[in-house]
């Protein structure tokens, strides 16, 4: 038994004669026939007593009649319901991204777009940058907003979100808090405290301080109020990103930059190739003019 075969008998059921059913169902009289010919077979009863010019519902046929009424219009809610998850999911965007709401102020632009495309579902995911090579598949989400380069993304679009770069948090108290700027050599020997060791930014600082010919001395890893609160307490120097700074109150601290140019650049990575390319494009228009100036 299937659906058609119960919408052929309702449909029936209703006009009293094929004939009419037929032409509503757009099929044939005689594949009506056959199919509603199955159905019978296949329950084991005559739904319709033939013997009459008007056709007439058998006792068997009456029942299956008050069960199909209830079967069919439980189908056609759930057919609704599926189109409404289909809907949900064409307007829906999936983004992974770092924790850097505040850092970077993307909540409000975020919540710019939300307020400008109401239809449009956001469904926002903070992930660690540890979690990136090892839990993540990378189909799950249509925009990542990340630091770096990832060679896992090749597939995906790429844009400049944020350009930004490595500067040093040093205490007014510390010898070297009277420069206006440093050297990455001027590390060598310092106490260096610096974001988790899985983060990129930890990794732009470790791979300069070896380009400068030196192994870093690295007292702590730590997220980024902690060091910034050990760095005020002259317990060493903090590296960090320069335009994540302007949350905090730094005035127990000097922020330095380095001479050299060590850049820890945001990217917005995208699939185009998804259901919904548009809203993907709407939004990626909406994000791509943040130009945040720091006042540090």
């Amino acid at each position: 038994m299937t659906i058609e075969q119960l919408q052929y008998f309702y449909a029936i059921s209703e006009h009293k004669t094929f004939s009419l059913a037929a032409l509503e169902m757009n099929i044939t009289q005689s594949a009506l026939s056959k199919q509603i010919a199955k159905l019978e077979q296949e329950l084991g009863v005559f739904l319709f007593d033939r013997s009459h010019r008007q056709i007439t519902l058998t006792n068997e046929g009456q029942q299956l009649l008050k069960d199909t009424k209830i079967l069919l219009k439980d189908y056609e809610k759930m057919l609704e319901h599926l189109e409404t998850i289909k809907e949900d999911k064409r307007n829906t965007i999936k983004i992974a991204m770092l924790p850097i709401f505040s850092q970077y102020d993307l909540a409000h632009r975020l919540n710019e777009f939300s307020k400008n495309h109401p239809h449009v579902h956001l469904i926002i995911d903070e992930i660690e940058e540890r979690d990136l090579h090892h839990k993540l598949d990378y189909h799950d989400y249509d925009i990542y907003i990340l630091r770096g380069d990832y060679e896992e993304l090749q597939v995906f679009q790429k844009m400049l979100l944020y350009e930004d770069n490595l500067v040093a948090v040093i205490s007014k108290n510390h010898p070297l808090a009277h420069m206006n700027h440093l050297s990455i050599k001027q590390l060598k020997g310092e106490q260096l405290l610096l974001p988790p060791k899985y983060t990129t930014i930890s990794n732009l600082a470790v791979d300069a301080c070896h380009q400068a010919n030196f192994n870093p001395h690295i007292k702590r890893h730590g997220r980024l109020e902690t060091i910034l609160s050990a760095a005020g307490e002259n317990e060493g120097i903090a590296l960090v990103m320069k335009k994540s700074l302007h949350i905090f109150h730094l005035n127990q601290v000097q922020v330095l930059p380095f001479s050299e140019d060590i850049h820890g650049d945001v990217y917005l990575y995208y699939a185009l190739d998804s259901n919904h390319k548009q809203i993907i494009e709407e939004f990626i228009h909406t994000i791509q003019p943040i130009k945040y100036q720091s006042s540090h």
